[in-house]
């Protein structure tokens, strides 16, 4: 049976990072090798200072730095733990080696509880990242996707926040994210048996008109709106500058009848226009597309596509605009 060769991935553009990234990666990384230095030399209250101001600076740049310095923070976490050891702070020393280990295996996705292995449960088990917690997240702004370790997890809007009870203690990253909007995110430390509340405070991306709404120019509705000159070059043009072979399009039309809506689905292949399938149904059966879908995807690929098989339980909260490669 022919196969669909390749994989899908979500194109998400960070808007609005600037130089934000790259100064705090340099002022936490100046500050880490400050400490190091100081803890070589057996300065262990200049190390503690220095550890701190590298955690605050990796901190300030959280999201966007987050994603390729994560073992610039887990060596913050390590050498603050081994500075307070040198200190000789038993209890302060047991909880980041704890919160350190609760880092370093969300970095590297580890699931459930940290008390869940022998070792670390008898060294763990009265520290603050033991057990459980739960965590609830708000939003200003409805429709946006709530990541904890670089995971989907749910969806969050003005009147409906996300809560994720019974989520192992420790250090999360958590982000909400909306295209269109800055990302936002935050490193939390949950502690055992607690509820942490965050509000996340999207802002609009300066760019977002530029690369976050490539298709505000189609034309939906008119004579051009399903002309084969007007989509061909439309097209064509949003190929070259997603760098892409292929693009897939679908929008929907309302209609005269309540309730039923139009679905355009449109390929572009190879510089041209390839298939093109236009249906209509009602918009309160979720699943009514999906007759239309099999047919487009199989003129288009060769072979038959079962969407009810094809949602995987997280992509539903992913962005919905794709990058075939």
């Amino acid at each position: 049976r022919p196969q669909f060769n390749g994989r899908l991935y979500p194109v998400e553009v960070v808007f609005d990072v600037g130089q934000r990234r790259k100064s705090m990666v340099d002022s936490a990384k100046r500050h880490f090798n400050n400490a190091q230095r100081a803890f070589e030399a057996g300065d262990f209250d200049e190390a503690k200072d220095q550890v701190m101001r590298a955690d605050r600076f990796y901190k300030k740049g959280i999201p966007f730095i987050y994603q390729g310095n994560e073992e610039l923070l887990q060596s913050i976490y390590y050498l603050n733990f081994l500075t307070f050891r040198e200190l000789k702070a038993k209890k302060k020393t047991r909880d980041l080696y704890c919160t350190y280990v609760s880092l370093a295996r969300n970095i590297t996705g580890s699931v459930g509880l940290i008390d869940q292995f022998d070792s670390l449960a008898e060294m763990c088990e009265d520290s603050p990242i033991s057990g459980t917690a739960e965590l609830k997240v708000s939003s200003k702004v409805d429709g946006a996707h709530v990541f904890i370790d670089s995971e989907p997890v749910g969806i969050v809007d003005r009147k409906t926040p996300f809560i994720k009870p019974f989520l192992p203690s420790g250090v999360h990253l958590v982000e909400v994210r909306k295209l269109g909007y800055a990302r936002w995110g935050k490193l939390v430390l949950l502690e055992n048996g607690r509820s942490k509340s965050m509000k996340a405070r999207l802002k609009r991306a300066k760019n977002r008109s530029k690369d976050y709404q490539p298709l505000a120019s189609l034309k939906v509705a008119g004579p051009d709106a399903y002309s084969d000159e007007f989509l061909n070059h439309f097209l064509y043009n949003l190929s070259l500058r997603f760098r892409v072979s292929t693009l897939i399009l679908a929008y929907l039309n309302p209609t005269k009848d309540p309730g039923v809506v139009q679905l355009n689905l449109i390929s572009f292949r190879d510089e041209m226009l390839s298939t093109k399938l236009k249906t209509t149904f009602k918009a309160d059966l979720r699943s009514a597309y999906f007759p239309a879908l099999t047919e487009f995807w199989s003129k288009l690929f060769g072979f038959e596509l079962q969407p009810q098989e094809m949602r995987a339980t997280q992509s539903r909260w992913m962005p919905t605009f794709f990058k075939v490669e």
